[in-house]
This record gives structure tokens, sequence and C-alpha cells, in this order.
């Protein structure tokens, strides 16, 4: 089958990839939204962990696999940012003494690999369509209906959902070729690695100590997908290409956020740290969006 026969099947899997990972079996966005709807006491210890994973699979994993089904042609770089995540969930998961992890490295290798061999030879950048907005605009009025009702959980999951997919409608009109000159500088980054290294490192030990609360999802401990976290945003942020850098940034402040509302709960920096962790993020996003900016006006 040539590629223009595969291109549309190839994208609907890459719909059911971001989906799985935002909803079920991954849970990305319904753990994403714990943390935001006023957790129950069941829930209240590990919302750092819980808010962790959901960035992991919904901001990091969900939303480039939702970019490649709206515009395969940017699927270089989301392809990209998937197998860097992968691999360095991987690592953590080992150096955790987890190799159960490495199950999702070879998931979603597997995952990239298939897309890429169903979309080889697509060179047709998207536009704007009105489907994408409606699409994004969805979750956002089941949201607001939620709340009418007085379901804030339901109505929390749903502008969590609804921000992943306004998000990857907006990445979906960048750049499809990667800007080399888009990287941050190296001694902004080098200087932004070591405390994020320092807090997956705290986060390494506490699953090899098997530090409480121990929160599982797919049979999978938390703690380690929080150290992957820590180390994807520096590699993401460093790379500098507009996808990456935007979802990582976003990232970034999303994690500093919780921070500061959870200042004393497992998994968090506090209040400070999460405060630099926002300014880094902001940081991280401005530069992507700037860098992409000038390369537009300049007409390269």
């Amino acid at each position: 089958m040539n590629a223009s026969r595969l291109a549309w099947p190839g994208r609907a899997l890459a719909l059911c990839f971001a989906i799985g990972a935002a909803v079920y079996p991954g849970f990305g966005t319904v753990d994403l939204a714990v943390p935001i709807a006023a957790p129950s006491p069941a829930f209240v210890q590990a919302s750092m962990l819980e808010g962790g994973w959901g960035l992991v699979l919904s901001l990091l994993v969900a939303v480039p696999f939702l970019v490649v089904f709206l515009n395969p042609a940017a699927r270089a770089a989301a392809f990209g940012e998937v197998v860097v995540v992968g691999t360095v969930i991987g690592l953590t998961g080992m150096l955790a003494g987890q190799p159960a992890f490495l199950a999702v490295t070879a998931i979603l290798g597997l995952c990239v690999g298939v897309l890429a061999a169903m979309l080889r030879g697509w060179t047709t950048a998207g536009r704007p369509r009105t489907w994408h907005l409606v699409l994004a605009a969805a979750p956002f009025a089941g949201a607001a209906a939620a709340m009418v009702l007085g379901e804030a959980a339901s109505a929390a999951w749903l502008g969590v959902v609804g921000a992943v997919v306004a998000l990857a409608v907006v990445l979906s009109r960048r750049g499809a070729v990667p800007d080399p000159r888009a990287r941050l500088p190296l001694a902004l980054a080098a200087a932004a690695a070591l405390p994020w290294i320092w807090y997956a490192a705290d986060m390494i030990r506490a699953a090899a100590d098997g530090r409480e609360p121990m929160e599982i999802t797919m049979g999978l401990d938390h703690w380690p997908m929080q150290a992957a976290l820590g180390i994807a945003l520096v590699a993401l942020a460093a790379w500098g290409h507009p996808i990456p850098a935007v979802t990582s940034g976003i990232a970034s402040m999303s994690f500093g956020a919780l921070a500061m509302g959870y200042p004393d709960h497992p998994a968090s920096p506090g209040t400070i740290w999460g405060l630099a962790a926002l300014i880094w993020g902001l940081t991280v996003l401005s530069w992507g969006l700037l860098r992409r900016r000038a390369r537009s006006a300049s007409g390269r």
C-alpha cells in the first residue's frame, strides 16, 4: 500500500495512541485532574505523584500523538519527543530497580515505528480546519455543563482534556522542520539541569526505598515516572523545537504550580523550587515561541 492510502489509517492510529496515553490505559488526563479537583482524602497525599504521572502521559506523550493526528507533516518533532520521553521512562525505571518500565519504552517505540512507516512520504502541511476548533472546544463545553450540574471532578477532567486537545491544535500549526538554531543557550540549559537532576535522583531513591505513598497505575509505581518528568523536561527544553519546547515549558509551569499548591506533600520540592520551576517553564515556553516567530518573520 502506498503512503496516500495509509495516511488516514495512520492518523486514526495516532489518535488511538493519544487516547491510550491520555485516558485509558494511561490515565494521563485522569491523574492530572486529581490535584485540580479538590482531591478526596484518599488521593490528597499523592497529589504531586498523580499530577506528575498526568503531566508525562498527557503533555509529553498524548499531545505529540495528537499533533501527528492533526498534521502528519509535523511528525518528526512529535515522534522525537515521544522517543525521548519513552527512553527516559525506561532509564529511570531501571535506575529505580523497576525494569517493568522498559515495557513503556518498548510500547512507545513500537507506536512511533508503526506510525512512521504508515506516514512515510507525507509532505503536505496541514491547514487549519474548522473541525480542529470544534474538537478543542467540545471538552470545554462538557466541562461547563458538568460545572452547572455540580460535577466538579468531571468538570476538572474535561477541562484537562480540553487543554490537552487545544494545545495539540496550536502546536499542529507550528513548524514541521526543526530549527537547530532554536536551542536554548547551553549555559541556561545546564544551570536548569542541575536542580531537575537532583529532584529526579531523589524520586529514584524514593522508589528504591518504597517511600509512601505508593501509587500504582498500569502496575507501575509513580515515583520513577516522577523522576522521568524531571529529566525529560530538561532534555526537551534543550532541544528547542517549538513542539517539545512548548510542551515541556507548560509541563514545567504546571509542575511548579502544583508544588506551590501542595508544598508539604510527598514528591513536592516546596514553594521556592516550585516557583523556580514555574519561571523556568515560562522561559522555555517563551524561547520556543519567540524563536519560531523570528524564523517565520525572516522567511526561513
